[in-house]
């Protein structure tokens, strides 16, 4: 078996020491596609920069040009030399081989084809913030098999390109618009209606902060608590005009709400807890400390 897998070789090797010149120029050959597929790279992606903002089309469309030329290169070379027959006996000798090699390269063929067709139409954009199977990062690159992406944690995640074709996709950044929202619990003794407007009054005068009839913040009673009304305050953040991090902009909004609520009076209680002693007829020992005066007093 050894033998035969090795007979074709030793057969190339004999051909190309008999047909040294065509060997030479298909080498040549092969030397003048690669030199042209670099030259023809650089000037498409010069010349897209220019007309698109979308790095990672740039990107791929280069390494695409740079590929085809490298193949049609490689075509030269091979035709040159002979290898298409001795290559046919080489598979024909391995069989076995050759169908576990074409089960292996499945998965990089299917994602191939899914980076081509993520390339022109694509869900994202370099520095889009995606989801997808758990999975939450920033796009960083896109290559013919993977798509790179940069998690929150500094995890460098490499997705394959059929992953993000196959199975939903969630986009956080693609129109820079992002609802955020946090809640705050108010006494059940205070005015609520007086305390949402004097949430959103406050909140109006952030620029920051989306404006618009449709998208300008609200407030709604989330739940009633044993101590607490919940209110949820909802708000809508626009990251592609915004100078400072989204997280910094919520932040402030956060201290904003409670410093107005405070200034106006209005209560942030803590929980009420409700404690429950089973000692009948024991006495119960109870402490406090007032004024710096410790009491003690037992039932």
């Amino acid at each position: 078996m050894t033998q035969e897998l090795l007979s074709p070789i030793h057969e190339l090797k004999d051909h190309i020491a008999e047909n040294f010149p065509t060997f030479f120029w298909g080498a040549v050959t092969f030397s003048i596609c690669l030199l042209l597929g670099i030259g023809i790279k650089r000037l498409a992606v010069r010349r897209l920069k220019k007309r698109t903002d979308d790095i990672l089309l740039v990107n791929f469309v280069g390494r695409l040009i740079l590929v085809s030329f490298v193949l049609l290169g490689t075509m030269f070379l091979l035709k040159a030399i002979g290898l298409g027959s001795a290559a046919g006996s080489i598979l024909a000798g391995a069989g076995v081989s050759a169908i576990i090699l074409g089960f292996a390269f499945k998965d990089i063929g299917e994602n191939f084809i899914a980076g081509f067709f993520l390339a022109f139409s694509r869900p994202f954009g370099n520095g889009d913030l995606i989801e997808l199977e758990g999975i939450k990062g920033v796009v960083k690159e896109m290559s013919f098999r993977t798509t790179h992406i940069r998690t929150y944690d500094g995890r460098d995640i490499f997705l394959p390109n059929a992953m993000l074709v196959k199975n939903p996709l969630s986009n956080y950044t693609r129109d820079g618009l992002l609802r955020h929202k946090f809640v705050l619990g108010l006494d059940y003794g205070d005015d609520i209606a007086l305390a949402m407007k004097t949430v959103l009054d406050d909140l109006a005068k952030m620029p920051e902060l989306e404006q618009s009839k449709s998208l300008k913040p609200f407030i709604a009673i989330e739940n009633f608590n044993v101590s607490t009304v919940d209110l949820g305050i909802y708000f809508w953040i626009n990251s592609h005009r915004q100078g400072r991090n989204v997280v910094e902009v919520k932040n402030e909004v956060m201290e904003r709400s409670l410093a107005s609520l405070s200034n106006a009076g209005f209560t942030l209680p803590a929980d009420i807890v409700e404690l429950k002693i089973y000692q009948e007829g024991k006495p119960i020992p109870l402490r406090m400390v007032e004024s710096g005066a410790e009491l003690t007093a037992s039932k």
